[in-house]
């Protein structure tokens, strides 16, 4: 595993094939995920279950890790179990005068009593994590539908200046 910090009671680093099943679950426990596991504490893994099959995730994840401009990140917690995951994306456009954009998607935290915490520290390294790629603007990526997380981005600093749309294909 590449540890790319430690945040003393845990750290981030890149995901390895071996987490591909862990991420999938801990996407998988949101109320916008079709599988979706109602519930407001620590996750076990057996409780969430082997996840979808219908896709095969391991040749996503080595297309994702392949890509220089992808950074699919676990959390991981003293024991070195993974917590959360984040998927960052840095985009060159012409906008912003050919400017690096970061986008953030796909961030978890396993519920428990310190994920507030813990999902501010990372977040806080994510930012200067994303400036030194030479991001000028970060972009989080969540579904109208988590109003719960839309008050955590706002105290990192985030803030409601675009609207999306979506047209599933």
């Amino acid at each position: 595993m590449e540890m790319l910090v430690d945040l003393g009671d845990v750290c981030v680093a890149r995901a390895t094939r071996d987490d591909v099943g862990t991420i999938e679950r801990l996407l998988a426990d949101d109320p916008t995920s079709p599988q979706h596991v109602a519930t407001n504490t620590l996750i076990s893994d057996d409780l969430l279950g082997a996840g979808h099959t219908d896709t095969d995730l391991g040749e996503v994840f080595d297309e994702i890790r392949a890509d220089p401009n992808q950074d699919l990140l676990v959390i991981c917690d003293e024991g070195d179990r993974v917590i959360g995951t984040l998927q960052v994306t840095f985009v060159r456009t012409m906008a912003r005068g050919g400017g690096v954009r970061a986008v953030v998607s796909g961030a978890r935290v396993r519920a428990g009593r310190d994920s507030l915490a813990i999902a501010k520290r990372v977040f806080a390294w994510v930012i200067e994590h994303c400036r030194a790629r030479g991001a000028r603007v970060l972009i989080v990526v969540t579904d109208k539908n988590r109003a719960h997380i839309h008050g955590f981005y706002t105290t990192m600093g985030f803030r409601p200046s675009h609207d999306g749309l979506t047209l599933p294909l």
